[in-house]
């Protein structure tokens, strides 16, 4: 089995499904005992927490990552940045209000806050009623590629402008 038969479905899955869900099974278990339930407040959940980390701790996510080594491995391999180089400052740059200066670190940034925002008020109508709970998630999924086509956008224009360039 290849290496590009392994990573395919690995990378088809994180195309479709792009909600973030941090809360560990045992503990989210404590919410619902439905796993459909459990699915929905996770990601309600844990786009609250990741939003909340961005807004009270923007300094100190910057100040941590100024400290630390650049160090990207798709950057070291290719000699380009990767796809979405730059969104956690943007993130922070962001939280801050500070739209351009995020737009300059990774223009697709904008449009994955958008998405992980919209996240919390779809899943709250999930939650709310069980009966939308497959609509939420064909619009998440169409979302997610809307977002995913606009990260590639982004990357493949960033990435000729850089080769012409050189």
């Amino acid at each position: 089995m290849g290496v590009s038969s392994i990573f395919s479905p690995i990378f088809f899955y994180v195309l479709t499904l792009m909600e973030i869900s941090i809360i560990p099974k045992w503990l989210i278990r404590y919410v619902s005992l439905d796993s459909k339930r459990q699915y929905e407040a996770n990601i309600l959940i844990s786009n609250i927490l990741i939003i909340g980390l961005f807004c009270f701790f923007k300094d100190t996510l910057l100040n941590i990552a100024d400290r630390l080594p650049h160090f990207c491995l798709f950057e070291k391999i290719t000699g380009i940045d990767c796809p979405v180089c730059g969104t956690t400052r943007a993130f922070c740059e962001l939280s801050k209000g500070n739209i351009t200066q995020a737009y300059e670190f990774n223009m697709s940034s904008l449009f994955i806050a958008i998405f992980f925002f919209f996240q919390i008020p779809l899943r709250i109508c999930s939650l709310s009623k069980p009966q939308t709970q497959k609509t939420v998630t064909n619009i998440s999924r169409i979302l997610s590629w809307i977002v995913i086509f606009i990260i590639i956008i982004n990357w493949l224009t960033k990435s000729v402008i850089h080769l012409t360039v050189i």
